[in-house]
């Protein structure tokens, strides 16, 4: 039942994601192909020197090491074509991101908006639940460094899920609005 903070304007407690690299990257295409995080950010790389292989330790984004990283799996890819792929899927992400932030927003006014209509307590605990939910599944994103990346598919139902959670705290707050004024 640990949580890290409480919101200022709902009270509804929050929880803070701390670099959730590790976890967002279970379950991905990548890790069940066996891809670990030193293949994308601590590569194999060639001395121009003397043509000697040794380890990047470095850990940079494969964004930086295309040919030494996407491209020496994905053979078909060129360098821009492995760009192009990071950046489809990072835009598709950030885009859903905004969006989950656009429903929070909305869901945390319209909380305000419940609590000065004098909505019963029992449906603004249940308003303050579904704002962890969201906020919740839309961190875990905000937090991860690739922008879903890691695990795209993960990223888009847990931000689908975000705005589910908000939209449907929104309704029933309206609905119970409403309610009070008939």
């Amino acid at each position: 039942n640990f949580k890290d903070f409480k919101h200022a304007g709902t009270g509804a407690l929050l929880a803070k994601i701390q670099h959730p690299e590790a976890e967002t990257n279970w379950g991905s295409k990548h890790e069940r192909a066996g891809v670990t995080c030193a293949d994308c950010h601590m590569p194999k790389v060639k001395q121009s020197a003397n043509g000697k292989a040794y380890t990047f330790h470095g850990q940079r984004s494969a964004r930086y090491m295309k040919h030494d990283t996407c491209v020496r799996c994905h053979k078909e890819w060129t360098d821009e074509e492995a760009e192009y792929q990071i950046d489809a899927i990072q835009n598709y992400i950030r885009g859903k991101m905004v969006k989950s932030e656009y429903w929070i927003g909305q869901l945390i006014d319209t909380m305000h908006e419940a609590k000065k209509a004098g909505v019963d307590e029992a449906t603004m605990k249940k308003a303050k639940e579904l704002q962890y939910d969201a906020t919740l599944m839309w961190e875990w994103w905000t937090a991860e460094n690739s922008d879903g990346f890691h695990n795209p598919d993960l990223a888009r139902k847990s931000l689908d899920n975000s705005m589910t959670s908000s939209r449907d705290a929104i309704k029933m707050l309206k609905d119970a609005m409403a309610a009070m004024k008939k």
